[in-house]
């Protein structure tokens, strides 16, 4: 297994690796029919909101695709205008660095967490089989979880997200309890706080 400080650097190896990728690698045209591809394929993933029921593959999509990303920008140094290139360097940098907050805030100690998401309780209706998964947020001003509710595809490594929900302040370290129900538009999951006297937020399908 790969240590966590080099899972957690997976993001920020991207952009030298593009570039050494650009300078030397041959095949251009077969790598962007490729890159194209991916492309394509990760546009129709997200437009019918399906990710991999295994979340390692859902990132590792996320860098291949920021790597597409970083690997096109590289071209603009064909054109030879360092004061054109420059500015857009800068530019895609803080943007690039915006895209992986959470990542670089977090730290090299949540270098396994961050690749994969933690599942906090699961519910079979029928066939179909849900689960909730919590990813946490590092933020030092509003530090909190984010839940997503998916419901897997059959028998397919894929899932399709019901919904999510993010804690409010205050709540990060909080132990949910999560009353799974099935009702007419699907299933339902009521998140309860204990002390509490009904549900602070409920979550499924209609909802």
């Amino acid at each position: 297994m790969l240590p966590a400080v080099l899972l957690w650097a997976a993001p920020f190896l991207i952009i030298p690796v593009s570039f050494l990728f650009f300078r030397f690698l041959p095949l251009r045209k077969v790598r962007y029919l490729s890159y194209a591809v991916i492309l394509v394929a990760a546009f129709f993933l997200n437009l019918f909101r399906f990710t991999f029921h295994n979340d390692v593959f859902d990132t590792l999509l996320s860098l291949v695709i920021n790597f597409i990303a970083a690997e096109f920008f590289w071209n603009l140094l064909r054109l030879k205008k360092t004061k054109v290139f420059i500015p857009l360097l800068i530019l895609a940098l803080g943007l690039y660095g915006l895209q992986f907050k959470r990542w670089m805030v977090s730290g090299p100690g949540h270098g396994y967490e961050l690749w994969k998401d933690a599942v906090a309780t699961t519910y079979r209706a029928k066939s179909a089989v849900y689960s909730l998964k919590e990813r946490n947020l590092f933020e030092a001003r509003h530090p909190g979880r984010l839940l997503i509710l998916s419901k897997q595809i059959g028998a397919s490594p894929f899932e399709r997200e019901v919904s999510r929900y993010r804690t409010p302040l205050g709540f990060k370290e909080t132990d949910f309890l999560y009353v799974w129900s099935t009702t007419p538009q699907g299933v339902r999951l009521d998140l309860h706080v204990p002390g509490f006297d009904r549900q602070i937020w409920t979550m499924g399908e209609g909802f």
